[in-house]
């Protein structure tokens, strides 16, 4: 069953109405729409016999932030619709959506909180992502949130959550019940320490080929945000219980942002922690190229443990925007060793306004794959991939809205045995309308 991402979309519009006399309204909201057509040498991703096709290409995106007395949103979403007009493959809608939005209730007291995250993820990690190689996966979570204040410096965080993730293919759909208490002390007006206890209780549609599961997390919190440095830290212990064998794994996390200038930033994130497919997939995140990506495929409904760092800068100034990241994950699967792998992901984007209407952007990603203890027949794919893709575009800017996009791209495929490996070039133009920030 499928879920309609307009609906986040919906709510937000709404609780923006109701706010609409707060005094302390203080938002931003981006927009725009692409139609054009592309072409592509490659279609199907493969090593020879190439066909070529024209594709309708319709785009739409925006960034949602709103932050007020009674709502904070941050939300995102990037959609094209692709139409292949020589008949290769089906029309698709491909896309992410993420978002969460916090309404208060009861000021400062208890509010409700709305998570949605939406888009697709590989169905086979071993052969080439095209459109019949992936599925659609959505992620909603919604539940209350009370802060009580005992004392001068002490407080009490407690969240409950109801959640379901649908699966469009894998069957893998299931429902979520979770909750989060906290108590901690306020050491500064900025820092902060706390002893955090989450329970998750997680129901599959498909219990034949999944077993329910409980997963239990103690840890301690130190938070940071300052002026130029935020820092989040956790330390504690998980116990996951499937089919009454209970499992002990340590809980190590770390992010760090720091404002290193007025126009560069740095960004580090790494952990130890045990975590399923679902939480994985609401984890993914956008690198320097800021294009939605399509996750990992969800090869199993176990818990796992993931071993992960992230490195990621990002310098504007004037009319120059540089954004380098970096990512390094090990997932393994306790008592199936035929699924554990690694990723690693490098991002580059270069971006430069050439004059008042037109700008330029260089960019690209190499993602890497190894399954190191998979068997795959070499005539049907790889356990070992590198995915590289580089692009270049310029965009002409007319008056306030209008814009017009040329960009070419180049993806080149290598496998370590068989012969799947392809190269494929694309080229798109599109007219868009893209105002101008909305406040």
């Amino acid at each position: 069953m499928r879920r309609d991402p307009q609906r986040w979309v919906i709510v937000v519009a709404i609780g923006s109405w109701l706010d609409l006399n707060s005094a302390a309204q203080a938002g931003t909201f981006t927009y725009g729409v692409d139609a054009g057509v592309a072409e592509t040498d490659n279609v199907t991703l493969v090593p020879s016999d190439q066909v070529s096709q024209t594709i309708a290409v319709a785009d739409a995106n925006f960034d949602y932030r709103q932050q007020s007395a009674r709502l904070e949103a941050d939300a995102k979403g990037n959609f094209s619709y692709l139409d292949y007009l020589q008949g290769a493959y089906r029309n698709q809608l491909l896309g992410r959506l993420d978002g969460d939005a916090t309404f208060a209730l009861v000021q400062d007291r208890l509010t409700w909180a709305l998570q949605e995250d939406y888009g697709q993820a590989a169905l086979d990690p071993f052969t080439p992502v095209t459109p019949t190689n992936i599925e659609t996966i959505n992620y909603v979570a919604t539940g209350p949130n009370l802060t009580l204040q005992p004392g001068g410096v002490s407080f009490v965080d407690l969240s409950a959550r109801v959640a379901r993730a649908d699966y469009e293919i894998s069957p893998y759909t299931n429902n979520r019940l979770s909750g989060n208490a906290a108590w901690g002390l306020q050491l500064s007006g900025l820092s902060s320490l706390s002893l955090n206890l989450d329970a998750q209780r997680v129901l599959f549609e498909n219990t034949l080929l999944n077993a329910d599961f409980d997963r239990t997390s103690a840890f301690l919190k130190y938070a940071l945000q300052g002026a130029r440095t935020e820092i989040s830290a956790d330390l504690g212990v998980t116990k996951v219980t499937a089919d009454g064998v209970s499992s002990n794994g340590g809980l190590a996390t770390l992010k760090l942002t720091r404002t290193v200038s007025a126009a560069a930033k740095l960004s580090l994130t790494a952990g130890h922690i045990i975590t399923d497919s679902v939480n994985s997939f609401s984890a993914v995140q956008t690198g320097a190229t800021g294009a939605p990506t399509t996750a990992p495929s969800s090869l199993s409904s176990e818990n796992y443990t993931s071993n992960y760092a992230s490195l990621g800068w990002q310098y504007q100034r004037n009319r120059t925007t540089l954004a380098l990241t970096g990512r390094w994950e090990r997932d393994t699967f306790p008592g199936e060793p035929l699924l554990d792998h690694t990723l690693k992901t490098t991002e580059l984007r270069v971006a430069r306004e050439l004059t008042r209407s037109l700008s330029g952007e260089v960019s690209g990603r190499v993602y890497q794959t190894d399954y190191g203890h998979a068997v795959v027949v070499p005539e049907s794919g790889s356990a070992d991939t590198t995915t590289a893709t580089v692009s270049a575009g310029f965009t002409w800017r007319q008056g306030r809205a209008l814009e017009i996009k040329l960009r070419a791209e180049h993806t080149a495929y290598s496998v370590s045995s068989g012969d799947t490996g392809y190269h494929e070039n694309r080229v798109f133009l599109t007219v868009g309308y893209r105002p101008l920030v909305i406040k």
